[in-house]
């Protein structure tokens, strides 16, 4: 589980990587916030787990 929570906070970055490049900055903005939701959430798991 924790490998998938590793591969998953990842893919957030990854996805914040490339909304670095849009050009809309109210969508960068929108998907920022989502991103760092998740982000919270993997925390949250992981402190659940440990």
């Amino acid at each position: 589980m924790k490998t998938t929570l590793a591969n998953a906070e990842a893919a957030l970055n990854e996805v914040q990587r490339d909304t670095d490049k849009l050009s809309s900055r109210e969508l960068r903005e929108a998907i920022a916030k989502y991103i760092e939701m998740q982000k919270e959430q993997i925390n949250a798991l992981r402190r659940l787990m440990n």
